[in-house]
């Protein structure tokens, strides 16, 4: 009886771990959610966060060659020494002396002049700045991925909607040019038309539906946590011009603000600073050194005697010849100078030529969308006038077919130019360095629970 007892609890645990796990994927994700947890565990943006945090460890690291160092050194060593035939006043004997000498110093040394760890400190913050706006970038970069890839899941559902709709509207066209062909008002080729167009429309919901499947994947790489559905876009979301509508004041912000251009701005002073330390080094150095010693030692030779001992130096080294090292390394922080500078030449230009891309993009996106929507209404408009058309004769069922195909294509297109409008928006923000968390949680504010999008689970057959 106990054993039954203690089965049936396990039993009701397990159902209550369970309800708990549908009842989390039984409520819509919002965007917002999914990119607050797309911070903690994409792994992309993790490994960006390492980069900077190593690369941020090389500054006290080249501080360190401008600081005082302090050495501290311990010696002790035991001597056994055994003397043979020694002639003393005409007397030969052996000789043996044991005896410990120890001792210890310490070391404070600081450089005075060295010019080329000056420069490779300055090199090393500049280095650290570079890394720094590069983890920007990637933090950016997180904010248009985990966006794209919750839009391609709805763009997904519009689609599989889409052809839902299409292939439910030939398959009622099938049934009723059937019952026409029945009763001998039509001829058999309207009825192999409208089958063709159902074996059609379906493949084309199979389709969608993989579609719609795996693009739910693309949530869990960047969160490690599953989705089986997101909320959907509101209608009453916004499609607006950029706000200044100038090209030229997005392609200056884009200038001054563009994480891209300001890493690789970086590079190039990073190289100038490398290439300073190169040269630098054909330069003398002076560091000053204080040393404290104490040592001890004993033999009967001489009796044992402990010594302290403080000195104070100053060096003086002057490179003559290093059997052309230093020249050459001159010579190759010059070329990766010169490799920097057309890096951010290219990244410049490159920054310029993406934000006048998708300004006009945007600009263009904002007229297709409202042309789109008015796409609907006519295509709406000719379906209900070629129906009526083939009604009386006037039409035949392949007009009718391409006229339901053309609605139901635009109204897709449709919803696919309001995502895009969003896409260019975001990364026209990317490029000028804008971007930011609050974008993304203004866009989830038009995210609607009434507009639910479900991961398919079932195939058409």
């Amino acid at each position: 009886m106990n054993l039954n007892v203690k089965r049936l609890l396990r039993q009701g645990l397990c159902l209550i771990g369970s309800l708990l796990i549908l009842g989390q994927f039984a409520q819509a994700a919002n965007l917002a959610e999914i990119y607050d947890l797309a911070v903690i565990n994409d792994p992309q943006l993790g490994a960006a966060k390492a980069t900077y945090r190593a690369v941020k460890e090389s500054t006290p690291q080249a501080r360190a060659g401008l600081l005082p160092k302090l050495t501290i050194q311990g010696r002790t060593t035991d001597t056994r020494r055994t003397v043979f035939d020694v002639e003393n006043e005409g007397r030969i004997f052996d000789f043996t002396d044991k005896y410990n000498e120890n001792g210890w110093q310490a070391i404070l040394s600081q450089p005075l002049f060295q010019l080329d760890a000056w420069f490779l400190f300055r090199q090393a913050k500049n280095l650290e700045a570079q890394a720094l706006a590069q983890f920007a970038a990637e933090q950016q970069a997180l904010i248009f991925r985990v966006s794209e890839s919750y839009l391609n899941i709805l763009q997904a559902e519009d689609q599989l909607a889409a052809s839902n709709a299409e292939r439910d509207a030939v398959k009622r066209q099938l049934e009723q040019v059937q019952q026409r062909f029945d009763v001998g008002l039509v001829a058999i080729t309207d009825v192999l038309e409208s089958t063709a167009a159902f074996d059609s429309s379906t493949v084309n919901v199979i389709e969608a539906e993989g579609v719609q499947v795996i693009s739910f994947e693309t949530l869990l790489r960047l969160t490690s946590q599953p989705y089986n559905s997101i909320e959907g876009l509101a209608e009453k979301f916004p499609v607006e011009y950029p706000e200044p509508n100038n090209e030229e004041a997005w392609v200056q912000r884009a200038l001054e603000g563009s994480y891209t251009l300001l890493a690789s701005r970086e590079g190039v002073h990073a190289a100038e600073r490398n290439l300073h330390a190169a040269r630098s080094r054909h330069l003398p150095t002076v560091g000053a050194e204080i040393t404290f010693a104490e040592s001890a030692s004993g033999g009967s030779n001489n009796f044992g005697n402990e010594v302290e001992q403080t000195a104070a130096q100053l060096n003086f080294n002057v490179p003559i010849f290093s059997g052309g090292a230093t020249r050459s390394a001159a010579k190759q922080a010059g070329f990766q100078l010169q490799q920097a500078q057309k890096n951010h030449d290219l990244a410049k230009r490159t920054v310029v030529e993406n934000t006048r891309n998708l300004f006009s993009a945007i600009n263009t996106d904002v007229a297709r969308v409202r042309a789109r929507l008015r796409g609907i209404e006519s295509s709406q408009s000719a379906l209900d006038a070629t129906q009526t058309g083939y009604e009386v004769g006037t039409r035949n069922i392949v007009d009718v077919l391409l006229a339901q195909q053309r609605l139901y294509q635009a109204q897709f297109q449709y919803a696919s130019a309001r995502y895009q409008y969003i896409k260019d928006t975001l990364r026209l923000k990317e490029s000028v360095g804008s971007l930011n968390p609050d974008d993304i949680y203004s866009l989830s504010q038009f995210m609607t629970t009434e507009k639910t999008v479900t991961r398919t689970t079932s195939r058409t057959r």
